[in-house]
């Protein structure tokens, strides 16, 4: 069930707040429940078969993270570590079972000639996300940063149907309290109201914008799965639409999702703030993907860079050396991670370790940049500053980076995106005769006004920000700011602006609810 579609809108939405707020005037626990088996009956409206996987993964991870829990207040570290140890390997074992068996049995044929005999494994919607929030709460139990809840309440926080499918990926001290809290189930208006013009807007962006580019970004890439050419102006078309296409949708999911759980009383932490908006690809990385990249970063990163920091100081390595040994290796580790996660094929990893090559060389400049400004210190001069000119070329180079890699991600076969940036060099002219016709219009109509919204107009949260609409707003309210300033009240215009995209949402989905981009991770 998606939350662009007609049975989510008018059917499954109306009825939860119904339940939950009905339920709660008399009892939290029976609204708990209640919310509970609405989001279990919300993951199984896809496809019943997986449901016991799901229900599997919260009892196995409760009853896990509870031992870790008592051990960790016992003070039996050995103990911590063995539960942990079990749990991260049943979780992490099931992930790769049925995400990325299939891949590397395909790969040991191609390598020695067949004889790997695998049933196709069909992947259950939202195994990545789950897992990882499991996992995220089995470490935060052994840091004791969680703490013993109910079955009920475990339940609530794993399966709860805004996040459940494509995230935010949730930690234990952003949800559970609130849903532990004296507020949760009771019925406040200032909550739906803003929950709603959230989600108004991030349908709108959904079903106006991203599936507007839908349609053109499918013909375009599967010219290039059939072997067709691309002139410059098809190859950067391609690459364009399909950027603004990933852009709104994830975007728009975002948006819905923190709408969505805002009127059930629940604030979730941002998973997207206006990453094109950055002028480096490190800045890109903490506002794309915000949750999955802090995961990475706490659980991969720091794990990794952490002791080969330690071991290139005890070897007294150089500035150099150092940043090779105690950033790029686990830059690379990361990144790799990164790229697999999103999907078992070559083009994710590709796709990975270009945005771990961009990331080094962010790396460096800084370095530079920061060896010269120490420098210039000890002779007691002031560095200057980078003007206008070169921030804006630094955001341009950023934004070109980005566009480049998404071509691979998008693309189902490395000679696919290789066809694609063939075009963006201009290698086959100017247009192509394979391209497609109209495109120049239709970069004219269509891409101009989709970067003119991303680079002039505040993003979501900052139209809402006077009502804290996420979890960790406050450490994000000063950053992206946008040329164009307007803040959302609840007056005449205010009620005009949400109507407006509410209804161009609800019209625009009559040609078909797509699923949204990230339902494939």
């Amino acid at each position: 069930m998606l939350f662009s579609s007609f049975p989510f809108m008018f059917g499954f939405l109306p009825l939860a707040l119904l339940l939950t707020y009905g339920v709660g005037r008399f009892t939290r626990p029976g609204a708990k429940l209640v919310l509970t088996l609405l989001s279990l009956g919300f993951y199984a409206w896809w496809r019943p078969i997986h449901l016991p996987l799901l229900l599997g993964s919260i009892l196995f991870n409760y009853f896990v993270g509870a031992r870790i829990q008592l051990d960790y207040a016992a003070g039996r570290s050995r103990a911590v570590k063995a539960w942990l140890i079990f749990g991260l390997c049943v979780d992490i074992g099931l992930l790769g079972w049925f995400k990325y068996a299939n891949f590397f049995a395909d790969n040991l044929n191609l390598l020695f000639g067949g004889g790997f005999n695998l049933q196709k494994i069909l992947l259950p919607l939202a195994i990545s996300f789950f897992t990882f929030q499991k996992i995220a709460y089995l470490i935060d139990s052994a840091q004791g940063n969680a703490k013993r809840m109910s079955l009920l309440d475990f339940g609530l926080f794993a399966s709860f149907f805004p996040q459940l499918i494509s995230g935010p990926i949730v930690h234990y001290k952003e949800m559970v309290p609130q849903i532990q809290g004296p507020l949760f189930a009771r019925w406040i208006p200032r909550n739906v109201m803003i929950g709603l013009v959230i989600f108004a807007m991030g349908l709108f962006k959904k079903a106006v914008i991203a599936d507007t580019f839908a349609l053109q970004v499918d013909p375009l890439y599967a010219q290039a799965a059939q072997g067709g050419t691309f002139g410059f102006v098809g190859g950067w078309a391609a690459a364009l639409t399909y950027m603004l296409q990933l852009y709104f949708d994830f975007s728009g999911y975002s948006d819905m999702a923190i709408g969505l759980a805002r009127m059930f009383g629940v604030k979730l932490p941002l998973n997207f703030h206006s990453p094109l908006r950055a002028g480096a690809i490190i800045e890109f990385w903490r506002r794309w993907h915000m949750t999955l990249q802090r995961f990475l970063t706490a659980y991969v990163f720091q794990p990794v860079a952490l002791p080969l920091n330690r071991l290139a100081a005890q070897k007294g390595y150089g500035p150099t050396a150092t940043l090779w040994v105690g950033v790029a290796a686990p830059t690379f580790a990361t990144f790799f991670i990164s790229g697999f996660w999103h999907g078992a094929g070559w083009n994710f990893i590709i796709w990975g370790l270009m945005h771990a090559a961009y990331v080094m060389i962010n790396e460096m400049w800084r370095s530079r940049r920061n060896r010269k400004r120490r420098a210039m210190r000890k002779l007691k001069q002031t560095m200057r500053e980078p003007g206008r000119a070169e921030i804006a070329f630094y955001h341009l180079l950023t934004l070109v980076a980005v566009i480049v890699s998404m071509v691979m991600f998008r693309a189902h076969e490395v000679y696919e995106a290789t066809a694609i940036w063939k075009g963006m060099t201009g290698i086959n002219g100017w247009i192509s005769p394979q391209d497609l016709p109209n495109l120049t219009d239709w970069i004219w109509l269509t891409v101009v006004p989709g970067f003119a919204i991303i680079f002039l107009m505040p993003n979501t949260q900052q139209i809402m920000g006077r009502f804290d609409p996420a979890y960790n707003w406050s450490e994000w309210k000063n950053t992206a700011r946008a040329p164009l300033h307007w803040t959302w009240k609840p007056n005449a215009w205010g009620v005009i602006f949400a109507g407006v995209a509410l209804f161009f949402g609800i019209m625009f989905v009559q040609r078909g609810a797509a699923v949204f981009l990230y339902f494939n991770f």
